[in-house]
């Protein structure tokens, strides 16, 4: 019993420290990141630290016909199964750090979730921004907008 609220309580300090860290470093990285795109593209609905910048379909359209996009679909493999983005990779946002290295250098990173509100895809936006990933954006109406606007789509795994 005695270890066990030992590691709960270093649990919640590295929480606390992790926290603070990507609370100071985050806003930072994403002022220096937004001027880096010419697209019209959305800041955060809010000044809190955890915010994350937003595109738009028409502007992540307009990348994914450049080929000048990497889509990362955080929805889990079997939601990405059932419909995805032509060409996305499938990273589920608790994996996102630890898989980054698969994603092609030098290209617009553009996550997407199912949810309108980009709340997973947001996160996942927000950490690769606090790890010193530039040029980072959830797309805006994630899944179902890109669907609704009759974006190229693929099914199955990839």
């Amino acid at each position: 019993m005695r270890k066990a609220v030992v590691l709960a309580v270093i649990c919640i300090l590295i929480a606390a420290v992790a926290g603070a860290q990507y609370k100071s470093q985050a806003p930072q990285q994403q002022q220096k990141a937004a001027p880096q795109s010419p697209l019209k593209i959305e800041g955060a609905r809010t000044a809190t630290p955890g915010s994350f910048p937003r595109i738009s379909y028409e502007d992540a359209m307009k990348l994914y016909k450049e080929n000048k996009a990497v889509f990362i679909d955080v929805r889990s493999n079997e939601q990405f199964a059932l419909g995805h983005i032509k060409g996305a990779l499938s990273i589920p946002g608790s994996q996102i750090i630890k898989r980054f290295s698969e994603v092609q250098p030098g290209k617009t990173v553009i996550t997407y979730c199912a949810c309108d509100a980009e709340q997973s895809s947001g996160r996942a936006a927000a950490t690769l921004i606090a790890h010193g990933v530039k040029n980072v954006w959830a797309l805006k109406g994630g899944w179902d907008e890109w669907k609704a606007n009759g974006g190229p789509r693929a099914a199955g795994p990839k």
